[in-house]
């Protein structure tokens, strides 16, 4: 207990000191998912919202900046009288729109620098008296429209997606959502800060009213876990690099160069026209922010490779040489004299503090003589420069005094500041000696405007040990740790960590790099939101402050703990007076006589309906973006490499269709034409032997090889396909009834067949398996004419293949028409006639009436 109580008050007084704030709320997956994926926020699912008097409804909003698609809904609110008050924003304009009903909007602009980088503050009143909604946008009105209102006033609020009938939305933009307030007079009614961190639920902190959230993306976790985003497995010894400015990391391997975007989350592999030979161990690459060119280089040669993007490959392959004897060696590059700096290094059993330059003009190598105070020689120590490179400062390291390791070898934990202007050296201050050993990731993350940093930590005598990122500062020898901690495979020279910044897109990036005893190199890299927050879980993480500094803490936090326990127990006592079935009705507070308000009967229906229970099985998804799920529904998608999805692709692909598979004269000819027959055999088991790891986590699967054609075999009760499902339906006797065909639109919803793999031997298949869609889709619309609901499927269905089909478009209309949903049915026939014009180049010929069916 005590030791809790210490954790808590000192995690207090670092956050306190740090300025940390805590970052919460409720992230809206949008357009970069499928439609079922896509994040509804409910406030009405237990009950709606009902006031007797003028009320208002209040919310935190901000986009995620560098997504594609921004068009839709924010808000959707309806109206007992099925009148609906939205909030929409249209990328093409660049605005958002007001709308009530059909008769009301108002448009207004919120600029790009605070909808992206802040928090904007949104509002939505009801006046009763006038029967007016209003939007205000941080306290300032903006528009006002009519409504119809009764008494009570009760309504139905989604944020995102929502699946009411006759209101379904699915298009929203990338946003994040938080503090929900809902107003009735001048008292807060209901409070949804969304300062969760799991689950589909949100609660209300006033009256304890639950929100439910499909795909519910929590904004907290990003800032305390770091998400492992990519893997890779790559011969050989790679390097990393970073571009601040496009916010790109590039992995230098001798055959390929990977890279991430970290804004966009793109990736693009490049495979080199001519393969890096020379790639050795110890190599390093850095990238230059001022020409924008990316460089390799090996110390011990003394020369720097260039990439040229053009032609893909590099303007220098060095011979091999003996191992570098500048292992773990510290770099940056200065703007001043267009120099890359390298200090420091291990290897030979010395350790170095030397300053060598690599001027990139002249392209000549010199050792620097430095002034000012000793840099001890070290490697494993963590370094950053400022913005133009004037001035780096170095953190920590293992070394010793001498530079000889025979010699007292230790750990130094002191910043050191070199300047390049006079190439000296200042020592800034020295760190406490902590109570465990640690040594630093190469590189330091240095915030001048703040004079903080960030650097990545590790126990250095340890393999299985981990990361740990700590905030400390360039003027006070203080430091704390922040986040969770990632998984590091240390041994020494056969691995390597890094710490990146993306300013724009406000994330931390660390990769690691571990070379087995094979001479594979596995690479991770992973992303943390930014600003991280503190998470303590260990007293040894606390520097030494004295035991006099803890005791006079006690009463303190003993208090604070007290006030949380207090804070909690008036959370959850609503909830215990509220009848646990639902749909529950709103219970009034101590004291009122307000009876509880009625639930239209719409609601119940909606608060009884239950999810059903996962399929346990691993899927694996061919229609719409590549994906494959294990057991448990967890995405494994990632961790296929683009050879080993190319290489599932053809063997999945061509079992599927046929029951043969494909012929290894095939797969070598796809995938290694550029190999002997040896060497791509070899490849192919290497690959196969991965690929085989990634699908036991789904079930029971296999690689078989008969007759020289390679299949895959999988049990159905432990795996489904949907291309299997879709080659059943075709044959299956035609026409086909209706709950087949209801599996063909099931398996569609997620899009077309593999609309993002652009592989020329899957072309053919692309287009034969679009037009067996085509086919049954096309019967089925004149088979079901007497079914609506489902001619707008099929309608829909037809479009992901063909995007102008005309009797798509008249099928559609029509339903909706017929459906009375006019309004839906002119929004479809103008989304068509835009495809049209972009498409062909011209107008759309005939007029909305002839598509509708009106006269």
């Amino acid at each position: 207990m005590w030791k809790f109580i210490l954790l808590l008050f000192f995690s207090v007084h670092l956050v306190t000191n740090a300025g940390y704030a805590q970052s919460y709320g409720l992230r809206f997956s949008s357009h970069e998912v499928v439609q079922e994926r896509r994040t509804t926020l409910n406030l009405t699912s237990s009950g709606p919202l009902c006031f007797k008097k003028d009320a208002e409804l209040s919310f935190d909003l901000n986009f995620l900046p560098y997504k594609e698609t921004y068009f839709g809904y924010v808000l959707r609110i309806i109206a007992a009288n099925n009148q609906n008050i939205d909030l929409v924003y249209n990328q093409k304009e660049r605005s958002f729109n007001f709308l009530i009903g059909e008769s009301f909007s108002r448009v207004f602009v919120i600029d790009s620098a605070t909808l992206f980088g802040k928090w904007t503050h949104i509002a939505i009143r009801f006046d009763l008296a006038g029967s007016e909604a209003s939007i205000a946008v941080n306290d300032k009105l903006i528009a006002k429209g009519a409504v119809k209102m009764g008494s009570p006033v009760c309504t139905r609020v989604f944020f995102g997606t929502n699946t009411f009938e006759g209101f379904q939305t699915v298009d929203i933009p990338p946003m994040n959502i938080r503090n929900i307030l809902f107003k009735e007079g001048n008292s807060v009614k209901y409070n949804w800060p969304l300062s969760e961190n799991a689950g589909g639920t949100a609660t209300d902190i006033v009256e304890g009213k639950k929100a439910v959230i499909n795909n519910a993306n929590w904004i907290g976790p990003k800032h305390r876990s770091w998400n492992l985003v990519q893997q890779w497995e790559i011969n050989g010894t790679p390097s990393v690099a970073f571009d601040r400015n496009a916010e790109v990391l590039y992995i230098v391997a001798a055959d390929s160069l990977y890279n991430i975007c970290f804004k966009n989350e793109q990736q693009h592999p490049v495979k080199l026209s001519q393969r890096l030979d020379s790639l050795m161990p110890g190599n390093q690459s850095a990238f230059n922010p001022f020409t924008n060119r990316l460089y390799n280089f090996y110390i011990d040669h003394k020369k720097v490779s260039a990439y040229d993007s053009v032609s893909r490959k590099w303007d220098v392959n060095y011979s091999p040489d003996l191992l570098t004897v500048f292992w773990q060696a510290n770099k940056f590059i200065a703007a001043a004299d267009s120099s890359l700096y390298i200090l420091g290094g291990y290897g030979q059993m010395q350790y170095k503090n030397t300053v060598q330059r690599y001027h990139f003009p002249d392209k000549k190598w010199d050792s620097i003589p430095v002034s000012g105070e000793r840099l001890i020689p070290r490697y494993l120590a963590a370094a950053g420069a400022t913005a133009n490179g004037d001035t780096a400062y170095i953190l920590g390291g293992y070394g010793s005094n001498s530079g000889n390791q025979v010699v007292n070898p230790r750990h130094y934990y002191d910043l050191m500041a070199f300047y390049v202007k006079d190439h000296s050296f200042r020592k800034i201050y020295q760190l406490p000696e902590p109570p465990a050993q640690f040594c630093f990731a190469n590189s330091l993350v240095v915030d001048p405007a703040t004079s903080n940093y960030y650097a990545l930590i590790f126990p250095d005598d340890k393999f299985n040990t981990s990361l740990q990122l700590i905030q400390g500062s360039l003027k006070e020898p203080k430091y704390a740790p922040l986040a969770d901690a990632i998984p590091y495979s240390f041994h020494d020279i056969k691995s390597f960590a890094d710490l990146y910044y993306c300013k724009d897109s406000k994330k931390l990036v660390a990769v690691t790099l571990y070379t087995s005893k094979d001479n594979i190199t596995e690479v991770k890299v992973y992303t943390l939101e930014f600003p991280p927050e503190i998470m303590l879980t260990d007293t040894s993480r606390l520097p030494d402050l004295g035991g006099w500094y803890y005791f006079l803490l006690i009463p303190l936090g003993v208090l604070v703990i007290l006030l949380v326990l207090k804070r909690r127990k008036k959370v959850t006592a609503p909830a215990a007076t509220t009848s646990p079935v639902p749909p529950a009705p709103v219970v009034p507070a101590a004291g009122t006589a307000a009876p509880p308000l009625p639930i239209p009967p719409a609601v119940v229906e909606e608060a009884e309906e239950t999810t059903p229970a996962p399929e346990k099985k691993g899927h694996i998804f061919f229609f719409g973006p590549f994906e494959v799920q294990d057991k448990d529904g967890q995405d494994v998608t990632k961790f296929f490499t683009p050879l080993l999805k190319e290489l599932f692709l053809l063997i999945a692909i061509n079992t599927l269709r046929s029951g043969k598979g494909i012929s290894s004269d095939r797969l070598y000819a796809t995938l290694w034409r550029d190999k002997s027959s040896k060497e791509a055999q070899n490849n192919r088991s290497v690959n196969m032997v991965k690929l085989k790891a990634i699908l036991d986590k789904l079930g029971a699967c296999a690689f078989v090889k008969e007759a020289d054609r390679w299949s895959l075999q999988y049990t159905t009760a432990d795996i489904r396909m949907d291309l299997a499902d879709f080659q059943l339906l075709l044959q299956s006797p035609r026409p086909l009834q209706q709950k087949p065909v209801r599996e063909l639109l099931r398996i569609l919803r997620r899009g077309s067949f593999l609309p993002d793999a652009n592989y020329t031997w899957l072309e053919d298949i692309q287009s034969e398996i679009s037009n067996n869609a085509l086919d049954i889709l096309t019967e089925a619309a004149a088979q079901f004419k007497s079914d609506p609901e489902l001619l707008i499927e099929i309608a829909d269905s037809i479009f992901l293949f063909d995007p102008v089909n005309e009797e798509a478009l008249r099928l559609k209309c029509n339903s909706l028409v017929l459906l009375g949903r006019h309004s839906l049915a002119k929004t479809a026939f103008n989304k068509f006639t835009k495809e049209y014009l972009h498409m062909y180049g011209e107008e759309f010929p005939h007029p909305f009436s002839a598509y509708s069916g009106d006269k």
